[in-house]
């Protein structure tokens, strides 16, 4: 039996994203996707548009086809 799963080394929120406290955020991404924990990446809104800041990524959870990630956004370089 196979497991599909996408290894991602940024994060794009498809202006999806849950804000859980100040610098702190929710996504969930359909499918199970694999990301660099406690490692700075860049984080973008769309996949054809620039990076607006980096974040790191604090936890993953998997379940019921969806990947949850808790993220910190560390810096800002434009306004969403």
């Amino acid at each position: 039996m196979g497991f599909s799963i996408e290894m991602n080394w940024e994060i794009i929120t498809h202006k999806h994203s849950k804000r859980l406290g100040e610098r702190t955020f929710q996504l969930v991404k359909e499918g199970y996707h694999l990301f660099p924990l406690d490692t700075a990446i860049v984080i973008q809104t769309e996949e054809d548009k620039a990076p607006f800041g980096t974040a790191i990524i604090t936890k993953v959870e998997w379940g019921n086809g969806r990947t949850t990630l808790y993220y910190e956004l560390i810096s800002l370089t434009s306004v969403n």
